[in-house]
């Protein structure tokens, strides 16, 4: 069994495992506090308008780190194993991070602005996941993904089905206003990705100078 885990824990990518350990080590404060009726992380870190206008502005990027139940907590991570592993194939630890983090407070500023957004606290991954699927679905789009029987789909239409279906799902269980927040995690990724490769093309090429090729000019 240890060997199973450990083999389990080297095979996550850097960002990935360690998004998961915060995650799981924020959780296991919550419980603790829950069972031992000492403390509530939830009123600390879970967000609503009224909150964020008294200033606890830090609100707008902890509150993904709990989750709304166990099965929450289960299945957002196992998309986050599945798309943060799939988006450090080509990104650093760091950019990971960055894109998270945009995509987070993001669906956590439409939370506090909009005004037909639900009053009740927001917490749990589920805008950051609708996020990472938004730039699975930008950056490996025309890659073809086997789906047995039903033949084969590209990423972008598997990303946009994937997403149509939470929204709606969302949308039905928690109302408009949930379903709204978590779109704008996609939306502020998506921006983003736009910006920065924006910013990359009208970067201007330097020349890079050798001391290597002086001396052999020399």
């Amino acid at each position: 069994m240890k060997r199973l885990w450990h083999r389990f824990l080297t095979s996550l990518t850097p960002g990935v495992r360690l998004l998961l350990c915060i995650l799981s080590a924020v959780y296991l404060a919550a419980l603790v506090g829950k069972f031992t009726h000492t403390y509530n992380l939830y009123c600390w870190l879970a967000l609503s308008g009224a909150n964020f206008r008294q200033g606890q502005i830090w609100r707008v990027a902890t509150y993904p780190l709990l989750p709304a139940a166990v099965f929450d907590f289960v299945f957002n991570s196992l998309m986050i194993i599945l798309l943060g592993g799939l988006l450090e194939r080509i990104w650093s630890r760091a950019e990971l991070a960055m894109y998270c983090a945009v995509a987070v407070v993001g669906a956590g500023l439409a939370k506090v602005i909009l005004p037909f957004s639900d009053s009740s606290p927001t917490a749990g991954a589920g805008p950051l996941v609708f996020g990472l699927l938004a730039a699975w679905g930008r950056l490996f789009g025309h890659e073809k993904v086997p789906l047995g029987a039903f033949g084969e789909m590209t990423v972008r239409q598997l990303a946009l089905l994937a997403g149509a279906i939470s929204l709606v799902t969302v949308w039905l269980s928690a109302g408009l206003g949930s379903a709204v927040v978590i779109l704008s995690a996609g939306l502020a990724g998506l921006f983003y990705l736009w910006l920065r490769a924006k910013l990359l093309m009208a970067r201007k090429s330097r020349v890079v100078y050798s001391e290597r090729m002086n001396r052999l000019e020399l």
